[in-house]
């Protein structure tokens, strides 16, 4: 048993190594909502707080999960929760990517890439719930490829609730909703009728959490999430325009992979090759989710573009499949030095923005 669990091992070894790493040179970072958080957390405790952001209670599951350690200090609860779902994800992303590969030392890289991409050194142990998101994506995302794998239909229901939760703690939380609904419709193993109510089934479970707190935030506050997406929608984006805005998400998808993109076609030509229909359609039920940050007409930040971390991660951990331990080590270590590096800087100087004007865009 301790023989086919040593890659999990060396992978939870290493993203522990990382987070300590990560606390070390870059501490527990507070970026421009941290504070909406934080009063969130002590309006909830029953203190009085200066401001009040309803558009952050809306998503209140990290705040709720924070409310148990704020005696350790202000947000203290939200970096406690960041250092277990942080962990909690590089074990989910080494068993998505073992369960759709059955490759152990490929899991172990697809682990590695996840807890050392820049979105995650940056704010994955911040005073933020993105963490959390990520977290609640990676499990319902699991238990589907899950339950396409041994058609347990409790799985349906644990899926659908994990990802209703999940839009609780930030609306890509709950993106493997789309990705379920997907993978079924694609899948041959049931007629379309039955497809059809397994899709239902999600459904119910993944809107019980979000509508009770939809009705709690329209009786307090007289919001909605469509209020909010409303708002959204109508061009919060810092004055841009949207050709500069999806040039920016470009930029920030290119970051989230970095120099791993190369594996990324290197996998994708390796699969279309193959012609794995059972990948490829998880594939093609992950495209959308994973893109879906192109309807957020915002300032185009790397958080939401991270999405697309678990689909390009399962094919950069391909593309690197059949690489030399030494060239493999050697590769880990350039990208920790590339990632880091631009993690460090990148608060001070935002390199997608400066390659923006650098083209004279």
């Amino acid at each position: 048993m301790a023989k086919n669990n040593k890659y999990l091992i060396f992978a939870l070894i290493f993203a522990v190594l990382n987070m300590a790493a990560v606390i070390f040179i870059f501490g527990f970072r507070t970026y421009g909502d941290s504070v909406s958080y934080i009063d969130a957390i002590h309006w909830f405790q029953g203190k009085s707080v200066g401001v009040l952001d309803p558009w952050v209670v809306l998503k209140p599951l990290g705040i709720l999960l924070a409310l148990p350690f704020e005696f350790l200090g202000a947000g203290a609860g939200l970096i406690v929760q960041n250092i277990i779902f942080y962990l909690l994800s590089a074990f989910l992303m080494f068993k998505i990517t073992d369960l759709l590969f059955d490759d152990k030392k490929q899991a172990l890289l697809a682990s590695i890439f996840f807890v050392t991409a820049t979105q995650v050194l940056e704010v994955g142990l911040a005073y933020l719930t993105d963490m959390g998101a990520w977290f609640f994506y990676l499990a319902s995302l699991f238990l589907a490829i899950l339950y396409l794998k041994n058609k347990d239909a409790k799985l349906i229901m644990l899926a659908g609730f994990l990802s209703g939760v999940g839009v609780l703690m930030k609306e890509n939380g709950g993106l493997g909703a789309l990705f379920f609904g997907l993978a079924i419709l694609l899948s041959k193993d049931s007629k379309f009728k039955e497809k059809i109510f397994k899709i239902l089934r999600f459904a119910v479970f993944f809107l019980i959490p979000i509508i009770l707190w939809q009705v709690f935030m329209y009786q307090r506050f007289h919001l909605t999430s469509l209020d909010w997406y409303s708002f959204q929608i109508k061009g919060f984006s810092h004055g841009e325009g949207t050709d500069m805005v999806i040039l920016k998400y470009f930029g920030q998808l290119f970051r989230t992979l970095g120099i791993l993109w190369v594996f990324f076609f290197i996998g994708l030509w390796r699969e279309l090759r193959e012609k794995n229909w059972q990948r490829l359609k998880i594939y093609l039920a992950l495209l959308p989710g994973s893109l879906s940050f192109f309807l957020w007409p915002i300032s185009a930040g790397g958080r939401s573009v991270f999405v697309f971390a678990p689909l390009g991660m399962l094919l950069a951990s391909y593309g690197c499949k059949k690489i030399k331990p030494l060239l493999m080590a050697s590769i880990i270590s350039v990208i920790l030095i590339l990632n880091y590096a631009f993690a460090w800087f990148n608060p001070v100087i935002s390199f997608v923005d400066a390659a923006v004007k650098f083209l004279g865009i």
